[in-house]
């Protein structure tokens, strides 16, 4: 049986870090919503290193680490070591992604994930993605039982923390599409159960992996993921889709996805701030008359250096509620880059400036208008 163990628990200064108000905050930024919705939070960066090299070392799991510490060094993602967002992906997810490949270890996680981030920022909901595919151990365990201890796990966090919880199962651009097809088949078969205690079961699909390939440039391979995402969609399911966030496809990949997969969310979405003339038109045309929400997640921009900093920020909000193309705010990876959502939301305004407080405000209701949860 699993049981939390009391390390997990407790409250310690760790759980509340300095940088949760940071003193650097913006006056103009007011007290920040009660309602915390993070819709782009993965599960192989929102576990704390702790729990991690607890689950490795519970489950006798071989590693080049003699002690935690020098674990939790190789899992603190920093701007001046990552090299690009490939780096990123495949320095860290293959190492989260292997220790949390069995039922124990996805249900503790996802209880953890939902746990930290309520004691760090009073999160509300949160909907967590993951790739199922990638977590079975080479065959020795089945997507079914993953995702049945995910969904346990959340269920036991949505019971304790009063957080509303849904999954999103990632489908990968580094996979086969037979591969992927497996995931959208179980996708549906566990999809949503209704809401037991604010805990909900599969809600949505997302597209994810290395943007570099470029694959959504390739039309073949874009048409069968439409397919697969269709089929989706008419089992109840939404949709979400990473692009965007790098220039391995850009603003055309970005008006690709949208003219073969109508996605109700775009995970980051970047790459629109470069679009420019007939492009950007039309880019903003989609968003708009389809009601896109792009998910932005700030610090993860900057540490897989797809964004040199904080300063293109305050520009591409402004814009983005001029032309009323829905956004919201999201942590991506909260452990690997140290942060949380309230501390996302203050990065924002600090860059937004003097009328931080409405936009902030706008981002807050547009989470709550396309989040995936029913309950």
């Amino acid at each position: 049986m699993l049981t939390p163990i009391a390390a997990h628990l407790g409250h310690t200064a760790r759980d509340f870090p300095a940088s949760r108000h940071p003193a650097h905050c913006h006056p103009a930024i007011p007290r920040l919503s009660s309602l915390m919705h993070d819709l782009h939070i993965h599960l192989g960066g929102a576990v704390p290193s702790s729990v991690l090299w607890e689950t490795l070392r519970d489950n006798g799991l071989q590693t080049e680490f003699d002690n935690f510490t020098s674990f939790h060094d190789s899992l603190t993602a920093r701007p001046d070591e990552v090299k690009s967002l490939d780096d990123f992906l495949g320095r860290y997810f293959k190492v989260t992604e292997e220790i949390q490949s069995s039922p124990s270890a996805a249900s503790v996680s996802a209880y953890q994930v939902v746990a930290k981030a309520y004691r760090r920022a009073q999160i509300t909901a949160i909907e967590l993605r993951f790739n199922s595919y990638k977590r079975v151990r080479h065959g020795l365990h089945t997507m079914d039982a993953i995702i049945l201890a995910v969904m346990q796990g959340l269920e036991r966090a949505s019971l304790h923390y009063g957080v509303a919880t849904g999954i999103i199962l990632s489908l990968g651009r580094d996979l086969p599409l037979e591969a992927n097809w497996q995931i959208i088949e179980a996708a549906i078969k566990w999809r949503s159960r209704g809401s037991l205690n604010g805990a909900n079961g599969v809600v949505g699909i997302d597209m994810a992996g290395p943007e570099s390939r470029s694959l959504e440039m390739s039309k073949p391979w874009l048409s069968e993921i439409a397919t697969m995402m269709g089929k989706a969609r008419d089992a109840g399911l939404k949709i979400t889709y990473h692009v965007g966030e790098s220039e391995g496809t850009g603003a055309e990949g970005m008006l690709r996805v949208i003219d073969a997969i109508h996605p109700y969310r775009i995970g980051h979405g970047i790459e629109l701030r470069r679009a420019e003339g007939r492009l950007r038109a039309s880019l903003i045309s989609r968003l708009q008359d389809e009601g896109i929400c792009l998910e932005l997640c700030p610090t993860v921009n900057r540490v897989t250096r797809v964004v040199p900093d904080f300063a293109w920020l305050g520009p591409f909000v402004r814009n983005l509620a001029d032309h009323d193309v829905p956004f919201c705010i999201n942590t991506d990876n909260p452990y690997l880059v140290h942060t949380n959502l309230r501390k996302e939301h203050e990065i924002v305004g600090n860059e937004i400036g003097d009328d931080a407080g409405p936009l902030l405000k706008l981002a807050v209701q547009h989470a709550e208008q396309h989040r995936f949860l029913r309950a």
